[in-house]
């Protein structure tokens, strides 16, 4: 009976999760947009490929990564499907942000509808990930910003008000610092972060400076802002295995980035309060992450511990066969969730008011 018991849950919230979504979706191309454009910042959570153009071994443009994307299309993207990004793109009718730097010139010309600056081992911090490659830390992604306004989206805009007018209604998503943790802090053979700075310290000095990055994002004209917290990465399988953890996961990890989730919401509460007309979001994606984990079950999943794919240290094999059940799956590799999880956060993030505060994504869009 528990089973049964457990299994109408799990049925119950799967269509709850999944066919809202889709239905929504599948409506979209009837409805207008809710908002001029979608920007995004961030890492390989929200990467639509910029990494293909850089001479880096974080990329993943081949398969089986984006087995359930368009055209199993592994356009870049770190998990099965459609990342955290490209979600929020459809909940608001967008077209998908196409990728800053893999973006032809004549492609950039045509575009109003936002860009995606993420890089795939990025971090605030420019040394952050650096022992993989090129990568765009975050104030390298402000500077592309700064660059795609300038050369191509003001054209597209009669004078300076109405394009200022466009770029305050527009959203913009930020998901970034674990590689600040998971390819710097957590690295003490390859960087000295923890040699300068103890765990509470570290936290103040990355809040500070993504706090300095957002102001320079909202002297571009920005307003309305979705910034991720870090989430549960001592609960990644790769963290696990690397502390040895008896536990469920490495929770000394999960400490440190609680202590930085608790500084950049104070940096986000005190940019409100002194930039004018400015909408800064939490999204609280470290207690969504922990409710998805104690209960996977009641999110529609059955694997939490071991990613779907074959992996190597930092993402899949090339052309391996992953796993048949990926929407039961947490993770996708040893690091990056999966499309079904990244379904779970974005829908929460736009519906549930404790999850993103302090007002969900529709609420934003409305002022």
């Amino acid at each position: 009976m528990q089973i049964i018991r457990q299994m109408d849950r799990r049925l119950v919230h799967f269509i709850v999760l999944c066919t809202f979504p889709c239905l929504f979706v599948s409506t979209r191309a009837a409805q207008k947009p809710l908002t001029p454009a979608l920007f995004i910042f961030g890492d390989s959570i929200v990467d639509g490929g910029n990494n293909n153009n850089l001479k880096t071994r974080a990329v993943a443009n081949y398969p089986p990564n984006g087995i359930d994307f368009p055209g199993q299309a592994a356009t870049g993207r770190f998990t099965n499907g459609y990342t955290i990004a490209d979600l929020f793109d459809k909940m608001l009718n967008l077209p998908l942000a196409l990728p800053y730097v893999s973006t032809k010139h004549i492609d950039r010309l045509k575009s109003t509808s936002g860009y995606n600056y993420a890089s795939s081992s990025a971090g605030i911090l420019p040394e952050t990930g650096s022992y993989l490659g090129k990568n765009l830390d975050m104030s390298s992604q402000v500077k592309l910003f700064q660059e795609s306004t300038d050369k191509y989206t003001r054209a597209q805009f009669r004078n300076t008000a109405a394009l200022h007018d466009y770029l305050a209604k527009s959203v913009f998503l930020v998901h970034i610092g674990t590689n600040d943790y998971l390819g710097n802090y957590l690295q003490p053979d390859r960087y000295n972060t923890s040699l300068l700075y103890k765990p509470d310290e570290y936290a103040d000095f990355l809040a500070k400076k993504l706090g300095k990055n957002l102001k320079d994002l909202y002297n571009l004209g920005a307003r309305k802002f979705v910034v991720f917290q870090i989430s549960r990465i001592g609960c990644y399988p790769e963290l696990v295995e690397k502390f040895k953890s008896k536990a469920k996961c490495a929770e000394n990890v999960n400490n440190m980035v609680t202590l930085f989730n608790k500084q950049m919401e104070y940096q986000l509460g005190h940019l409100t309060f002194i930039l004018r007309r400015s909408y800064f979001m939490t999204a609280n994606v470290y207690n969504l992450t922990r409710d998805i984990l104690d209960d996977p079950y009641r999110y529609g999943l059955t694997e939490t511990r071991r990613g779907c794919c074959q992996d190597e240290r930092f993402n899949c094999l090339r052309r391996t066969i992953p796993c048949k059940n990926r929407d039961s799956h947490y993770f996708w590799d040893r690091f990056h969730p999966s499309q079904a999880v990244n379904k779970i956060i974005t829908n929460e993030c736009f519906n549930n008011f404790k999850v993103c505060y302090p007002m969900n994504v529709y609420k934003l869009l409305q002022i």
